[in-house]
């Protein structure tokens, strides 16, 4: 039976949306100062309280601490590895369904999980677990458990996609900061060997996580020593956070005020993203066209908001001058002839001659 199912019409929906943001990256690149920063903006946009309340959950050795004189209004939970009593106990899922459990009850307008790579890689986390099971399922014998990995994993992946899906659900926001290892690139291309769901060929950094959750959450990206707290790789940017989102300026708390704006339905999200679709429009007809509109008044007006993807809109202005070119060279009622169709002529005009002759 359908009658309990609804439809609700969008003009009807006022609730907020939840943000759940993903920061990755290596030692040294502002990870915990800029997840801060993001969450004061964000909670205070929320409830509309300087000094809003910002849960964190630290599995660092109490790093965030260090932050303590700076960000009073911090909220803090020593996630380890063992209980009070010091049993083992891991960072398995169920755990971390648990702390935004609690987050929730708590009433806290956003959280930080620093670092959610123990989820991952940690004591009890997937891949301890992963390989827990397959001990398990092949009684320890090694030349097993390349044919049985699969069998672990599916014993395994549902625990976590629950994890996942708590975290999707999340009545307050997240901030999810995981660590990213460098990986090894071809120095002349500039491009990694082998791209996974969570390695691209042009990001010098493999996060320490799953694919399944960054391409789930609102935004994710990738921080580099060079440039602290800026998003210099953008795993996942839709277009309303792309001028928000400036690899060459690092986030902070007009972001995080920025980004709940947009989550309260009150953000410029809509008509920054009809500027940015404008811009690729114009840059599909090639260059020519993109350097038109970008010297007109609206494109001197626009220019801050494209300058968040000229590189793109350079590629596809190139792409489409390319695809001009091919199309001209192999039309055969184009008045530009090729060489080789130039010297044909001339020959066939030499063998005319000589028959007349």
């Amino acid at each position: 039976m359908t009658a309990h199912i609804r439809f609700i019409p969008v003009t009807q929906i006022n609730d907020p949306l939840t943000l759940s943001i993903g920061l990755s990256g290596g030692s040294g690149t502002g990870k915990t100062y800029t997840a801060l920063l993001m969450a004061r903006g964000i909670a205070e946009t929320k409830t509309g309280k300087k000094g809003a309340p910002i849960g964190y959950v630290d599995t660092e050795n109490r790093r965030a601490l260090h932050y303590k004189s700076a960000f009073p209004e911090m909220v803090h939970f020593d996630m380890k590895a063992v209980d009070d009593a010091g049993n083992m106990i891991g960072f398995g899922p169920e755990r971390w369904i648990e702390v935004i459990d609690a987050a929730e009850a708590a009433g806290l307008p956003v959280v930080i999980l620093d670092s959610f790579s123990h989820a991952w890689e940690g004591v009890g986390g997937v891949l301890d677990l992963h390989a827990q099971t397959l001990d398990r399922i092949t009684g320890g014998n090694d030349s097993l458990k390349n044919q049985r990995s699969q069998l672990a994993w599916a014993d395994v992946k549902p625990r976590y996609r629950r994890l996942v899906d708590r975290i999707v659900r999340a009545k307050c926001d997240i901030i999810i900061c995981t660590r990213a290892k460098p990986v090894m690139q071809d120095l002349k291309t500039k491009q990694n060997s082998r791209a996974t769901k969570t390695r691209r060929k042009d990001v010098p950094w493999d996060p320490a996580s799953d694919g399944d959750l960054m391409f789930e959450m609102t935004t994710m990206v990738i921080l580099d020593p060079s440039a602290p707290g800026c998003p210099v790789h953008q795993i996942k940017v839709a277009d309303q956070f792309k001028s928000l989102l400036d690899p060459r300026r690092p986030m902070g708390e007009d972001t995080g005020r920025a980004m709940a704006e947009w989550a309260k339905g009150q953000g410029d999200a809509q008509r920054q993203k009809a500027i940015l679709d404008r811009g690729r429009e114009e840059a599909r007809k090639g260059i020519a066209s993109l350097n038109e509109y970008w010297n007109t008044d609206e494109g001197r007006q626009n220019r801050p908001i494209l300058r968040t993807i000229f590189d793109e809109l350079k590629s596809i202005a190139d792409r489409a001058d390319e695809a001009l070119l091919s199309d001209e060279k192999d039309n055969p009622f184009s008045d530009q002839m090729t060489d080789e169709d130039a010297a044909a002529a001339d020959y066939a005009e030499e063998q005319a001659k000589e028959t007349a002759e």
